[in-house]
């Protein structure tokens, strides 16, 4: 299957063509097909492909900063990764040095997604790598309650992106900045990703993208088009 570039999912998800964006920006429709390849010959150079993604990404209301980084990760002379990109246009949090993660508010979600069977399937699963001394009876509800906590939080984070309705560009990294993933997913894939502490996701096309975290179900990252910023701690799921 032929990896369409960043530019050309978001033109897709605006639902405009490309004519019509031509009209808009005054750019012309070889220069703007180029640069749906991810080339920069028509155009005359990345500096010059720079000007017009921004000027194409206003007209379809697409994150610009992630255009520009997608393009010029694809030209030869550049061999940074997008998220490294991202990271240098302050899209992406940059590199930090390790220290304790403090996780935000967790996002609304429905109560009916956190049902008993995953909890007692996470006790299960993980139970043969609990300390006996945690498994052993407690003699209070105080202690069951602390080894409860324990084994929960010995998961770590499990992603599971699905694409469901089109094509989006991932980028993952950990809670160092560092990568974990950095591609595109398509319709009808899914895709699992873990970490023992925080995912850092920025998603090109959120309507794409269905979320699963730690076995529940937060729906699809966000509208056709839009570029999301996501975490994912042992906790659930927060805004960047």
């Amino acid at each position: 299957m032929e990896e369409k570039s960043a530019l050309k999912l978001a033109l897709e998800a605006s639902g405009m063509s490309i004519e019509k964006i031509s009209e808009k920006t005054n750019i012309r429709i070889a220069v703007i097909e180029d640069l749906l390849l991810n080339s920069v010959e028509v155009c005359g150079g990345i500096a010059y492909a720079r000007g017009h993604i921004r000027s194409i990404a206003k007209v379809i209301k697409a994150d610009a900063d992630l255009l520009v980084a997608a393009i010029e990760s694809a030209q030869s002379g550049d061999k940074k990764l997008i998220i490294d990109q991202l990271a240098e246009n302050n899209v992406a949090d940059k590199k930090k040095e390790r220290k304790k993660i403090r996780f935000g508010t967790l996002a609304s979600i429905s109560a009916a997604a956190l049902t008993i069977g995953f909890v007692a399937q996470i006790a299960i699963n993980n139970v043969s790598a609990v300390n006996e001394s945690l498994i052993a009876p407690a003699s209070d509800s105080s202690a069951t309650q602390e080894s409860q906590k324990v084994i929960s939080n010995s998961a770590g984070v499990n992603l599971v992106l699905t694409g469901v309705s089109g094509n989006s560009w991932v980028g993952l990294s950990n809670a160092n900045g560092d990568q974990i993933f950095n591609g595109q997913i398509y319709a009808g894939q899914s895709q699992t990703f873990s970490d023992p502490q925080l995912i850092k996701a920025v998603i090109g096309n959120a309507g794409a993208i269905k979320l699963e975290v730690n076995g529940s179900d937060f729906g699809l990252a966000g509208a056709d088009g839009q570029v999301v910023r996501l975490d994912f701690g042992t906790n659930g799921l927060s805004q960047s």
